[in-house]
């Protein structure tokens, strides 16, 4: 991936094309399901049925992509009642802002009157509404871009798990470079953030999410390929080996070396870093596309893999984001 490209930006368009290969009759089902893990009080629900920030990130993702309308009024006082609540962790804090982002870019769609299909492909119009989601972040979100600062580690990465850590994780990492990218911020501060990857990258090229994990994961060394697709040859050919190894026969990424069954998490996020940094998609649409297809639920939802077969918003966000890079 250039270092122009945004990888949000590159996540909408996957998930757009997404609803090229879903047929009416699916698209409304997997709406449905959406529809059925809104709460009452904003946000969607977790497998608690309770609203939650982190299942509201999947679950406001893809009611923009799917022109689902939602009463951004109301979904701004759900955000305000837990600002109001007290302080969030770091992945809380962050899902906090991504929520802020996605509930401004789905009242600018809304009131655009255009489907998302439309609103998110309209090249002279994308500067323009980034620059307006830029500045509701700062404006909403300041308090809460200054806390999520405090976990910065002293390798110049981010740790989610404590503040004033020696070392980073994968997982704040990415979320931090990839907010950054969506600020516009220079890109010194992003390759300092590759940079501390470089840390957590086993000599067989995966990456394990924190500094004490023996074994790399298929998510973590997905993303650590997304941050440092600019780095080496040798090292992207080391990493991207690693993760095709990880696909199994039925077309699905498996979590790990050892572990028995493959998921949807790890599948597309390995086919999102694979593609992202070149691959021929075409040398995995059809096997991973019945894959997907397998996790497909009667209520119109997903499920992560046969070892649990509950669906939510966040598996069927990462079955069309799979679809979609396929497509």
């Amino acid at each position: 991936m250039k270092k122009n490209i945004n990888c949000n930006q590159f996540i909408l368009e996957a998930l757009l094309k997404s609803k090229e290969v879903l047929s009416e009759e699916a698209q409304s089902q997997i709406k449905s399901f959406l529809g059925s893990q809104k709460s009452e009080v904003g946000g969607f629900t977790n497998r608690a049925g309770k609203a939650d920030l982190y299942y509201s990130v999947f679950g406001y993702t893809l009611a923009l992509i799917l022109d689902v309308k939602l009463d951004v009024l109301e979904e701004r006082k759900y955000l305000k009642r837990i600002k109001y609540i007290g302080k969030l962790d770091f992945v809380h804090s962050m899902c906090f802002v991504r929520c802020d982002f996605l509930l401004h870019l789905i009242d600018l769609r809304q009131k655009s009157r255009l489907s998302a299909s439309k609103f998110l492909t309209i090249s002279f119009a994308k500067d323009l509404i980034l620059a307006k989601v830029e500045k509701s972040l700062k404006n909403n979100c300041s308090e809460l871009l200054w806390e999520l600062e405090e976990n910065i580690a002293n390798d110049g990465g981010y740790n989610h798990n404590k503040k004033g850590a020696a070392r980073s994780t994968i997982y704040a990492n990415y979320l931090m470079w990839t907010l950054y990218q969506d600020l516009q911020t220079d890109q010194d501060v992003l390759d300092e953030i590759t940079d501390a990857n470089r840390l957590l990258r086993a000599e067989n090229g995966s990456f394990a999410n924190e500094e004490n994990s023996i074994d790399g994961v298929t998510s973590s060394t997905a993303a650590g390929l997304i941050m440092s697709s600019t780095s080496e040859l040798e090292e992207l050919v080391k990493t991207k080996d690693w993760l095709k190894q990880m696909l199994t026969k039925r077309g699905g990424f498996k979590a790990g070396e050892g572990v028995p069954v493959a998921d949807l998490l790890s599948t597309s996020t390995a086919l999102l870093a694979l593609q992202v940094t070149g691959e021929n998609m075409q040398d995995y649409a059809e096997n991973s596309v019945n894959f997907i297809n397998l996790h497909w639920d009667e209520s119109g939802g997903f499920f992560g893999s046969i070892a649990d077969m509950t669906c939510d918003v966040e598996y069927t966000y990462y079955a069309l984001l799979g679809l979609g890079v396929l497509s």
